[in-house]
Parts: structure tokens; sequence; C-alpha cells
């Protein structure tokens, strides 16, 4: 009996889109500070931040915060308080340039808070998930574009504070 089941498993497999195997050799093409289509094949090893990120992961595509605009710090506060620590308790996602301890970008770790420039005006704030083949930093944060919790690559130049929650 658990062959057979085994063997459906394996022909549904077969028959699955390319993009849902978790390989090394492939990984999802993730655009400037857009969600990936599939997250899930994105690796890094598990640090004291995979947590966190395990389950900000689990938020992908919505809006927990259920705020129109301006909710990365709030959802990276949300996360912060599911996991025992007090977030900054503010709306703006430059609060978390003061959060925990500052770090190097080369001490960075799964887990680990950016706090990122978005233009002339305004920031934002997410959770450091692992380094992308380009040389970015593949963050997972909320209001994203789309409005949803996203993972995406993001330029070393936007981040300008990198921050280990305590």
């Amino acid at each position: 009996m658990m062959r057979i089941l085994l063997a459906v498993i394996v022909a549904m497999c077969a028959f699955a889109n390319p993009s849902f195997a978790d390989t090394n050799k492939t990984r999802p093409h993730l655009q400037e500070g857009r969600s990936a289509l599939n997250t899930k094949s994105l690796r890094s090893s598990r640090s004291s931040g995979g947590d966190v990120v395990a389950l900000a992961e689990r938020y992908v595509g919505t809006n927990p915060t259920k705020m129109r605009r301006l909710w990365c710090a709030n959802f990276i506060g949300l996360m912060e308080k599911k996991v025992g620590r007090a977030g900054t308790g503010s709306n703006m996602a430059r609060s978390y340039d003061k959060y925990g301890k500052k770090i190097s970008r080369h001490e960075v770790r799964r887990g680990d808070i950016a706090v990122m420039s978005r233009g002339k005006r305004g920031g934002h704030v997410g959770y450091f998930v692992e380094w992308a083949p380009n040389g970015k930093a593949v963050i997972i944060s909320g209001n994203s574009r789309g409005g949803k919790v996203s993972k995406g690559q993001y330029s070393l130049n936007r981040i300008y504070s990198w921050r280990r929650p305590a």
C-alpha cells in the first residue's frame, strides 16, 4: 500500500510546475521589492532568527495588519510580539534604526532587521532571509508592492541600518 502511495506522489511531482522543486539548481527570480511566486525554495541555514522568518513566511501574500498604508513597521512589530520581543510600537520604519543591537553588514544573519530608504519620503523595514546570488539581500517585509507581505531582493545601497533584535 505504501509503495502505491509513494508511486502516486512521485507521479504527481513529475507533472508539477518546476518552480516548486526545492533544489539549489533553480531559484525563483526575485525582482527588487517584489514578491517571488515561489519563495519556499529559498534556503538558508536556520539561526536564532530563523523562527521569526519562518513565522513571517506564513503571512506571505496577505496583509495581517489590515492597514491600508504604511504598515511595514507594524508587520515587524507584530512578528516581534509573536516571538516574545517588544518591537518599537511605531508605524515608522525608521523607528527600527534604534531597535536591538546595531550590527555590520558582515555580521548579518537570518532574522536580523534591515532598515531601508524608500525614495525621498519614508522608509521600509523587513527581516533578512539570505544573500541572493547577485549579492542583493533577500528581505521579507510587509506592505511591499501589491500591499502584501512578500520576499524581494533589495540593493545594499538602500539598506542604511542592520539591527539584531534583542
